[in-house]
């Protein structure tokens, strides 16, 4: 069983029986957020490879977060294999943007694979969450940023220390995920949220805390809320002021680079835009392509 990362909707095979393979940081991340026992698994450090029998497996850079991979698997009869995970092939201030991997069968991320959907220029987006709480901050209010505790609060983070030298204080549970980002390298400037820190945010600042469950009442000095999410590039969030549109993921031209670059004869789509990226790369790019949902239905059927 192969775990890509250490996100909710991806750690269910470590509540499983029998063996697992991942990155150790992907084991670590994955105690540090849902105290679970990490058992019968094969841990790796990226980027890393073994065999089994005549196949064999390596572990990439795949951009999303700490300790995320892609799989490259080779079989000396059925060829070449990719499945990436969630993707980031950019990278981001806190991670190495993803390995390009060839092959001949591709299981390609499509969370954000819709045709139309484009994410703005990363650095920009930076910018613009740098000056706006840099705005609410000179103003005596508090910057209140609502973001996933694992990969996107820690890029807030880093963001924050770089761009316009803030210390932000954080939620306990994105404290605990900041220790693993500071152990594998990553430095981080930040105060834990304890009561002498909630009493300071009554005089304002920066606060980053998880998207959810949100909390139901913030003692802070004129609290402005922000969403950092990438779907805000898709869906409204009117329950927030600002809504900034960051993702740890590619999103559609950045994610048919990919497939260009890869080689793949055979792609198979995954995430919630899979067919409609499936389509699209099968019309316009003219190889073989179809979601990986369709395909084991098909399959079973």
């Amino acid at each position: 069983m192969l775990i890509s990362h250490a996100h909710g909707d991806h750690v269910a095979g470590f509540r499983s029986k029998g063996s697992k393979i991942c990155s150790s940081l992907t084991a670590e991340l994955y105690s540090v957020c849902y105290g679970g026992r990490v058992n019968e698994a094969t841990l790796l450090h990226l980027p890393a490879a073994l065999k089994l029998d005549s196949l064999s497996i390596e572990l990439k850079e795949a951009g999303h977060i700490l300790g995320s991979a892609q799989f490259l698997l080779s079989h000396p009869e059925h060829g070449v294999l990719v499945y990436t995970g969630d993707l980031n092939v950019e990278g981001s201030i806190v991670t190495s943007p993803a390995d390009v991997l060839n092959c001949d069968v591709l299981i390609v991320d499509a969370t954000f694979g819709h045709p139309h959907l484009k994410f703005p220029p990363r650095e920009r987006l930076y910018e613009s969450i740098a000056t706006w709480t840099q705005s609410v901050v000179n103003a005596g209010g508090t910057a209140v940023l609502y973001a996933h505790p694992l990969g996107k609060a820690q890029e807030l983070v880093k963001v924050l220390n770089q761009y316009v030298d803030i210390e932000p204080a954080v939620h306990p549970k994105i404290a605990k995920v900041n220790e693993v980002y500071a152990k594998a390298g990553v430095k981080l400037r930040y105060i834990e949220e304890d009561r002498e820190v909630r009493e300071a945010l009554r005089g304002g600042g920066a606060y980053i805390v998880p998207l959810r469950p949100r909390p139901s009442k913030l003692e802070a000095a004129n609290p402005y809320k922000a969403v950092v999410t990438g779907w805000a590039a898709v869906f409204e969030y009117n329950a927030f002021d600002k809504a900034f549109p960051l993702s740890g993921h590619s999103s559609f031209p950045t994610l048919i680079e990919y497939v260009k670059q890869v080689g793949a004869r055979r792609v198979y789509t995954l995430g919630y835009y899979a067919e409609e990226m499936a389509n699209w790369i099968r019309k316009r790019l003219r190889i073989e392509a179809c979601s990986l949902a369709s395909r084991l239905i098909n399959r079973a059927g």
